[in-house]
């Protein structure tokens, strides 16, 4: 085992962070900027432990862990562990991931969510920490240059910015929404103030691009895109249909027309995220052109 040396991840570490998160999850579209306000955007109830590993003074991993706040179950938290491709199997993720499960313990845990890229070695090193399986998203990208025919905009029908809808209207629509969104632990929506800081006011969030479908008056449908002009991606951090407005299409007019403001704006690469289970989002991805790039594994452990 090579000589690991963990401390307390600081703000000073997210560009090494970051670099880590680009090398293990490729798909992942978020600047240094979005990472640190990640980083401060973190609620002190979510008791989370984030750590750092070292080897020769290089940070070659990273872990973190705390409550799920996100969610009505009670006790339900979240795990992450990545480590540098040329520096795994040598006990750096299991040094991560034993301080990590330890805290969770601690702190009073009982169900542990982690995502698993779906890949042979990763799933087997989480199936041997004792996770099973869950839910299994699929990852997707397009040309935003490429798009099929816009779709025609029917009567009593507005198509909208965020940026002129206004924050309170956005979060209204968003929280009651994404309510039902597919997944292994419920997501029963975010506080105000949290969601302004950690979405409204992310560094990468395109205000101009991120559409909102109106229909008579009523903000019905948005899709939020964000996206980091150096590398010229963005990604969809979300679409959502109120449930009386679903099965009208209003999804397919809100993405078609985030995506060519996307692609004005200079994202010229899409990127978007949908469990397997969400047939009629996958519908649309799919209409849109999105091809599979990789898949990952919503993995779960009972802690007590």
């Amino acid at each position: 085992m090579t000589d690991v040396q963990l401390r307390d991840m600081t703000i000073d570490d997210v560009p090494a962070v970051a670099r880590i998160r680009a090398a293990a999850y490729p798909w992942m579209v978020a600047s240094v900027d979005n990472q640190r306000n990640w980083f401060r955007t973190v609620r002190p109830q979510a008791r989370a432990m984030r750590l750092v590993a070292e080897v020769g003074g290089e940070v070659v991993g990273f872990g973190t862990g705390g409550f799920n706040l996100s969610t009505a179950e009670q006790a339900a938290a979240e795990v992450n562990v990545a480590v540098l491709p040329d520096a795994r199997r040598q006990g750096t993720g299991t040094a991560l991931y034993a301080s990590i499960e330890a805290h969770l313990r601690e702190i009073g845990a009982r169900r542990v969510r982690a995502y698993v890229p779906d890949e042979p070695a990763n799933l087997s090193w989480a199936a041997g920490h004792g996770y099973a399986e869950g839910a299994r998203d699929r990852y997707s990208e397009l040309r935003t240059g490429s798009l099929p025919p816009m779709p025609p905009i029917p009567a009593g029908v507005e198509l909208r910015s965020i940026a002129e809808v206004g924050p309170e209207a956005v979060y209204a629509l968003d929280m009651a929404a994404s309510i039902d969104e597919p997944g292994d632990m419920t997501y029963d929506g975010l506080p105000y103030e949290l969601w302004l800081h950690r979405y409204w006011q992310s560094p990468d969030m395109q205000h101009e691009a991120s559409t909102v479908v109106v229909v008579d008056g009523v903000p019905a449908c948005g899709t939020f895109l964000e996206g980091d002009p150096a590398t010229g991606r963005c990604t969809s951090t979300g679409t959502c249909t109120l449930r009386d407005y679903r099965g009208r299409g209003l999804a397919k007019l809100a993405k078609s027309a985030a995506l060519r403001k996307a692609h004005e704006a200079g994202l010229h690469t899409a990127i978007t995220c949908n469990d397997y289970t969400n047939g009629p989002m996958v519908a649309v991805n799919d209409w849109l052109g999105y091809r599979v790039t990789a898949a990952e594994w919503s993995m779960l452990k009972q802690l007590s």
